[in-house]
């Protein structure tokens, strides 16, 4: 029966609060009678407006009310003593539980990285980055598309990719608009891929390059299709 499970559930909530049923009634705007009849398990089918008035009263949800709370033991015990505390003891609480799941998340993070080549071009990449130029390091990622990656030495292709940026690439041919990595001629050239009229457009970054105009795309061949950007 809601009322019963109601009834047991408020027992529970003031003893937790250390409120009195005329306290609850002073906080939720309901009658002291309307709470003594809850309380005592005289109300068979309590009505929503009167379980969401003291839902919103004590802080608890209303599927905790009606005794869907899945929480643990131990989970219960965190929120009781969070209730009770004050405004100072909940904000050390949430700045804990926030550093801590961060803390975890990091963890989760970490055990999730891989390694992949990053390309550290050398020279003027105005014109395309000369791949054999290259030098080859390693790095870590947690993007798991990720299997390849270009480092940019320079400003070159700002505003949208600045110096330092670390270009992730994924293995997999881009769609119209998205930024990718394509080699021709020796040279590897990060552009922008538009379909455009039956053409195909690598579309420069910068203003001191051309436009790639290519009848088929067999005349270059791609690299990836950046999947993210790590700014350092």
């Amino acid at each position: 029966m809601p009322g019963q499970i109601l009834s047991k559930r408020l027992q529970e909530i003031l003893i937790d609060l250390n409120w009195t049923k005329e306290k609850l009634a002073e906080q939720s705007g309901l009658p002291v009678e309307t709470i003594k009849n809850i309380y005592y398990g005289k109300t068979a089918d309590p009505k929503v407006s009167t379980v969401l008035a003291i839902a919103e009263a004590t802080g608890y949800s209303m599927n905790c009310l009606m005794g869907k709370c899945a929480h643990t033991p131990q989970e219960k015990a965190i929120l009781r003593n969070y209730r009770s505390c004050g405004p100072h003891g909940k904000s050390l609480i949430e700045l804990i539980a926030k550093y801590e799941a961060g803390a975890v998340k990091g963890e989760r993070e970490a055990a999730d990285k891989h390694l992949i080549p990053c390309l550290l071009p050398h020279g003027d990449i105005h014109k395309g980055i000369i791949y054999d130029t290259c030098e080859t390091i390693e790095i870590e990622t947690t993007v798991p598309e990720a299997y390849i990656s270009v480092q940019l030495t320079s400003n070159a292709l700002a505003p949208k990719y600045c110096k330092n940026d670390i270009i992730l690439l994924e293995n997999r041919f881009p769609s119209n608009g998205e930024y990718a990595v394509f080699f021709r001629n020796d040279r590897l050239f990060i552009r922008k891929f538009i379909e455009d009229n039956g053409f195909y457009r690598l579309k420069c970054l910068h203003n001191q390059g051309t436009d790639i105009i290519l009848r088929r795309m067999d005349e270059v061949q791609y690299v990836g299709t950046c999947c993210s950007v790590v700014r350092q």
